[in-house]
C-alpha cells in the first residue's frame, strides 16, 4: 500500500488527507514526508503550511532555548491555560519535550521568533576558536532546518545587528541588517540593508534610512508587518526612540521620547507594541518588586501611547523567593509571562493575570538544567512546518 491509497477503497482525497495531517504535531509531519512522494508534495503545498500555521496560532506553545558556547537546544510544551481554580502560589508542573539542537555559536540573545523562525547572529567555531567574522543563521526548531545567510557586503563593517521581519500581505520574510563602525570615539550605524528570503539568488540590498540611530542589543519584535526595536539618537543612549520598520514598504518611522520602552521588554499587546517595566525600572522583577507597568504604543504616526500600572499581590515575595524573573511576553489571554535567565536546578515560570491580579507558578520538568547555558524563554510560540528553499541550504 502506498502513501496515497487506502486498502480496498482507492486513493484518499487530497482535502481529506490534509484534514487528517493538520491534526498531527510538527514532528509527525516531518516523518510523514518520508511516506511517499505524493505525501511530501502535499505537505509542501503553501495551502497546507498556511493552514497548519493558522491552527498552531490557536494552540501556541511555550518554548525554551538553552544557549551554550557551541550549540543551542530547544524544548517546548503546550502553553498552559489559565486555570481559574489555581489561584495560590503552590507550583504546578508542565513537562517539556525536546524539539531540536543547532550546532553553532549564538553570540547574542536578542532574538525573537517570527512565525516559528529565528534569526541568530552567530560566530563560526573553527578548531575550538570562534571566527571573528559574524554570520547570520536562520533556523526553524519545528523542522530542525537551518541555513546561513549570504554575507553582508560591506568593506567598512566592524559589527552587525540584524532583525527578522514578516510581511503578512505578501507572505514574505525579510532580514534587516545594520552595520556599524567606530569613528574615533563614536559608534556609527551607517549602512542599512535588506535581504528577502525565498528568492532564487538572495542578496543584500542597500536601503535608505534618513536618521542615524544607535542600537544597543535591543530585542526586536515583529507585529502585523512592522518590525519594532528600540534605539537612541546618540551613542550614550540618552535620547531613546522606537524604530518602526515597515517590512513591506521598507520604510522607517520613529517614535520619540520613549525611555520606558528602552529599559523594558517589548511585547505584543493585542496587536500593538507594548513594553513591560518593573517598579525598579528594569526588565526583571524580584521579591522586592511591588508593581509592573505596561506602556502601549497606541498610534505610531501620532506618537500616542498610554500606560497602566499593575500592583503585584501581597504573596509576591513568597512566589518569586530569591530568583529574579525576566519578562518574556504576553499570552493571548494577556497574562504576563516571567522566566529566569539561567536554570541552576529545577526552575519555574510565572503567569501573572493582570486583570485578576493572580499569579500561577509552574515547575518545568523534562529537561536537565545546565549551569553553562543561558535560558531563553518564548511565550505563544507557533509551529511553522514550511520547508526552507533548497537554494539556501
Amino acid at each position: 500500500m502506498n502513501g496515497g491509497e487506502s486498502s480496498g477503497s482507492g486513493p484518499i482525497h487530497v482535502d481529506l488527507l490534509i484534514e487528517i495531517l493538520l491534526r498531527l504535531p510538527a514532528k509527525a509531519i516531518a516523518r510523514c514526508r518520508c511516506v511517499s512522494k505524493h505525501w511530501a508534495t502535499i505537505l509542501a503545498l503553501p495551502h497546507f503550511t498556511e493552514l497548519f500555521l493558522t491552527k498552531s496560532s490557536a494552540r501556541p506553545q511555550i518554548l525554551f532555548a538553552f544557549k551554550g558556547y557551541d550549540s543551542i537546544l530547544f524544548f517546548s510544551s503546550p502553553q498552559p491555560q489559565n486555570n481559574p481554580d489555581e489561584k495560590n502560589n503552590s507550583p504546578a508542573a508542565v513537562t517539556v519535550n525536546f524539539k531540536a539542537r543547532f550546532s553553532f555559536h549564538c553570540r547574542y540573545a536578542n532574538i525573537s521568533p517570527v512565525n516559528g523562525f529565528f534569526c541568530f547572529r552567530s560566530e563560526r567555531i573553527v578548531r575550538g576558536r570562534t571566527n571573528p567574522l559574524l554570520e547570520l543563521v536562520i533556523c526553524n526548531p519545528s523542522t530542525g532546518q537551518s541555513f546561513l545567510l549570504p554575507k553582508v557586503k560591506t568593506m567598512r563593517r566592524v559589527g552587525l545587528h540584524s532583525y527578522l521581519g514578516y510581511d503578512p500581505i505578501g507572505k514574505i520574510y525579510k532580514v534587516l541588517s545594520m552595520t556599524w563602525l567606530v569613528n574615533g570615539r563614536d559608534l556609527i550605524f551607517e549602512e542599512h540593508q535588506v535581504l528577502t528570503l525565498g528568492t532564487r539568488e538572495p542578496s543584500w540590498r542597500m536601503i535608505e534610512c534618513r536618521r542615524h540611530h544607535y542600537v544597543f542589543q535591543s530585542k526586536g519584535i515583529c507585529i502585523n508587518g512592522v518590525l519594532y526595536y528600540t534605539a537612541a539618537t546618540d551613542m550614550y543612549g540618552e535620547d531613546s526612540i522606537v524604530v518602526c520598520f515597515d517590512v513591506r514598504s521598507e520604510k522607517f518611522r520613529f517614535v520619540e521620547d520613549v525611555e520606558n520602552f528602552r529599559v523594558g521588554t517589548l511585547v505584543n499587546y493585542n496587536g500593538k507594541l507594548g513594553s513591560l517595566v518593573s517598579s525598579q525600572g528594569s526588565s526583571s522583577v524580584g521579591r522586592t518588586s511591588t508593581s509592573i507597568t505596561m506602556y502601549v504604543l497606541e498610534d505610531a504616526e501620532k506618537q500616542e501611547w498610554w500606560k497602566h500600572t499593575y500592583v503585584l499581590p501581597a504573596l509576591w515575595p513568597s512566589i518569586v523567593e530569591t530568583t529574579y524573573f525576566s519578562f518574556v511576553g504576553l499570552t493571548l489571554a494577556n497574562e504576563i509571562v516571567l522566566s529566569p535567565s539561567y536554570a541552576f536546578g529545577p526552575f519555574y515560570v510565572i503567569y501573572y493575570n493582570v486583570e485578576e491580579k493572580t499569579a500561577v507558578k509552574l515547575q518545568i520538568q523534562g529537561v536537565k538544567p545546565n549551569v553553562d547555558r543561558e535560558l531563553l524563554t518564548f511565550s505563544d510560540y507557533v509551529e511553522d512546518v514550511t520547508l526552507m528553499p533548497k537554494c539556501f541550504t
